[in-house]
C-alpha cells in the first residue's frame, strides 16, 4: 500500500507538537526578587546640647578627669556639655571650653568643640571609650578675612576627623534671603573627586538647613534652638555609610548651636575695621598657624 505524503501543514503541526511538548519538560525559572524598597531616611542623628548645669554637676569633675587621662585632646578648660545619638543610640559626648568662650572678653574668645566616645563606668583601671573622634574651632582670623571679602559677617569654622591630613572649612557664604553654609569634601581615595556640600538655610524659626549636593537634598538638619537639639536625618545610603560625611555632619550640627552669637561677635570686630581695612584683634599662635605655608612645614 502507498504512504500518504506529508503535506507542508502536516509537517508543521508536528514541528508544533515536538516544540510544545520540548518547552514543557523545562522547569519554569522562579521569578526575580524586587529589590528592597528605598528607605526615606538612612541614618538619623541627634545632637543634644544640655539647657542646665544639672548634667554636669552629675558627671562630676572625676569623670571629666578620666576623659582629660584619656586623650590629650580633651583639654583641661572643657566641660561635658552634650550627648550624641546615632539611630537612638548614645555614642558620644559633647565638650567645649565653654567658661572661656561664655566670660571671656571679645577679644580673647575661643571656641573649641569636639566629640568623644562616651566612656564606660566600669572601675578597670583602663576604662574602654573616651577617644577624640572629632572636633569644630572657631578662626576669628578667616572670619575676618571673609567678612572683609563678602562685605557682612562671615564666621568661618574649621572641622577636623581623626585620621584625615585636611581640615574643612566651613564657611557662611551669602545669600538674599535667609543663611548659606558651605564645606567641601575633599578626596581621600585615588580617584576620589572634590565636591561641595551647600547647607541652605530654610527660612522659619530655628536653625533648619536643607543640605544639597549639586541639585540633590542628601539630608537635613531640624534645630530646635529653645532645647539646644539639632536632629539631622541623612537620605542617601552611599552618604548614611560615609564615616566622614556622617562626621561632618555632626560637626555641623555641633556648629548650629553657636551660630548665632558668633555672627554677633565677628560683626563687632568687622565693623571697625570695614572703613580702615584695618583690625585691632591679636591674633593668636594656635590661628596664625591656621595660615602656616605646608610646603615650609615639611621641611
Amino acid at each position: 500500500m502507498a504512504k500518504k505524503k506529508a503535506t507542508p501543514a502536516t509537517k508543521k503541526a508536528k514541528a508544533t507538537k515536538k516544540t510544545t511538548t520540548k518547552a514543557t519538560t523545562k522547569k519554569a525559572k522562579a521569578p526575580e526578587a524586587p529589590p528592597p524598597p528605598r528607605k526615606a531616611v538612612y541614618k538619623k542623628i541627634k545632637v543634644n546640647f544640655w539647657r542646665t548645669k544639672l548634667h554636669a554637676e552629675e558627671l562630676g569633675v572625676h569623670q571629666q578627669l578620666k576623659y582629660q587621662a584619656k586623650t590629650r585632646y580633651f583639654s583641661k578648660n572643657f566641660d561635658i556639655e552634650g550627648l550624641i545619638e546615632i539611630d537612638g543610640k548614645k555614642k558620644y559626648i559633647i565638650a567645649y571650653n565653654k567658661e572661656h568662650w561664655e566670660n571671656d572678653p571679645i577679644d580673647k574668645k575661643r571656641l573649641i568643640c569636639r566629640i568623644f566616645t562616651i566612656m564606660d563606668e566600669s572601675i578597670d583601671s583602663q576604662p574602654k571609650g573616651g577617644n577624640f573622634k572629632g572636633g569644630v574651632e572657631l578662626s576669628i582670623t578667616h572670619s575676618l578675612v571673609q567678612s572683609y571679602e563678602v562685605k557682612r559677617p562671615a564666621p568661618v569654622f574649621f572641622m577636623q576627623i581623626p585620621g584625615t591630613h585636611s581640615l574643612a572649612r566651613l564657611t557662611r557664604g551669602w545669600r538674599v534671603w535667609g543663611t548659606r553654609w558651605t564645606f567641601p569634601l575633599l578626596p581621600e581615595q585615588p580617584g576620589d573627586a572634590l565636591q561641595m556640600i551647600l547647607c541652605k538655610g530654610v527660612v522659619g524659626p530655628g536653625r533648619n538647613y536643607d543640605i544639597w549636593l549639586g541639585k540633590d537634598k542628601i539630608a537635613r538638619v531640624d534645630g530646635q534652638r529653645v532645647q539646644k537639639n539639632f536632629e539631622i536625618e541623612i537620605f542617601e545610603e552611599a552618604y548614611a555609610k560615609d564615616k566622614s560625611f556622617v562626621f561632618y555632619m555632626i560637626l555641623f550640627g555641633l556648629i548650629c548651636n553657636f551660630m548665632k552669637e558668633t555672627e554677633k561677635m565677628i560683626n563687632k570686630q568687622y565693623k571697625k575695621m570695614r572703613d580702615t581695612a584695618t583690625s585691632t584683634y591679636k591674633i593668636p599662635k594656635q590661628e596664625l598657624d591656621l595660615f602656616r605655608n605646608p610646603r615650609m612645614m615639611r621641611k
